[in-house]
């Protein structure tokens, strides 16, 4: 059981008072403006990119509670555990950001007329729900692994701690999967723009270099934020006292409870994503997405009902070559 002298924020590794309170006003700034671009516009990663917002104001106004309130156990406990949530579902929000985003812009940037087989094969990684589903059970398995780890009941701490790590190293092979695709868009968009003038099978999206520079950035800096999850999480579970120990002053520092460690490597490298996100025609129309979706599976019932009257019109001909045959013979 937690005794009255736990101090979950040491167990978490929170000590910096004003820190949370920038970035909660920095993320409220941005969360009204991503809102109402999600209104405006009707897209979803506007939308996802909104509610990862609010978590993140929800998450560090916790934090800087903690901060501020350190010696209340009781009043701790529950908030540690809230704020864990709440921070992990964050975080699938903006890995579900940079999915649809990279969805988006493979979309647009499918030729007239056949494809790479790297395009095929992307195009099928994005149909299926693998992703999603990937993101989902690590929020299950890390919500869990909280209510267990942080909760009162000592003997499920281990357990907690385990599945505390399966979510992490989920996340990390979801986001290796996102950066790899990040990628592969930025080569496909780049072949496409320069196989030729407009009009000759060229893609509907005609990115820029510094589009290409922020994708980039975008992956490497949400590989690098769960790379310090995914490196550190075990320390931070072995190193630490459990919330039921009597003398949390002896808890021992990890990297993951250095707040000089994570909040470059983790909080300012999830804002700095977010902010990327603002960049002009970074994130496509969705409208555009949409007339392109439509274009191109009208085009693909004329190239059938194409195919179909060109049959009917071959075995018409075949046909009355037969009559013209038959003609002949009759009059032999």
């Amino acid at each position: 059981m937690a005794t009255g002298n736990t101090n979950y924020a040491q167990i978490i590794g929170i000590k910096s008072k004003w820190a949370p309170l920038i970035f909660a006003a920095i993320y409220f700034i941005v969360m009204v403006w991503y809102a109402v671009q999600a209104l405006r516009k009707h897209g979803w990663i506007f939308g996802f990119l909104a509610l990862f917002s609010a978590m993140r104001v929800v998450s560090f106004s916790l934090r800087a509670a903690m901060a501020y309130n350190h010696q209340k156990a009781a009043f701790n406990g529950a908030m540690a555990i809230a704020y864990e949530v709440i921070y992990n579902i964050g975080f699938f929000s903006i890995l579900l950001s940079a999915h649809r985003l990279l969805s988006d812009r493979r979309r647009l940037a499918k030729v007239d007329k056949g494809r790479s087989r790297l395009h095929s094969s992307l195009s099928r990684f994005h149909n299926g729900r693998f992703i999603e589903i990937l993101l989902l059970a690590s929020i299950v398995l890390g919500c869990v692994g909280v209510a267990f780890a942080l909760g009162t009941d000592e003997g499920r701490t281990e357990v907690g701690n385990k599945l505390g790590e399966a979510s992490t190293y989920i996340f990390l092979a979801t986001t290796v999967f996102i950066v790899i695709g990040l990628f592969l868009v930025i080569h496909i968009e780049r072949s496409l723009r320069n196989k030729g003038p407009a009009g000759s099978g060229k893609s509907a999206v005609n990115a820029s270099t510094h589009e290409h520079v922020i994708l980039a950035l975008v992956g490497l800096l949400l590989l690098l934020r769960i790379l310090f999850y995914a490196v550190t999480i075990r320390q931070r579970a072995t190193g630490q006292q459990t919330p039921g120990s009597a003398a949390t002053s002896a808890v021992k520092q990890t990297p993951l409870s250095n707040e000089h460690l994570w909040y470059p490597l983790a909080a300012l490298a999830e804002l700095i994503v977010v902010l990327l996100f603002l960049v002009p025609a970074l994130v496509p129309v969705r409208s555009l997405v949409n007339k392109h979706r439509r274009d191109r599976k009208n085009g693909h019932n004329n190239e059938k009902g194409a195919a179909y009257n060109g049959g009917d019109a071959a075995a018409t001909n075949g046909f009355g070559g037969a009559d013209h045959a038959h003609n002949g013979l009759s009059a032999v």
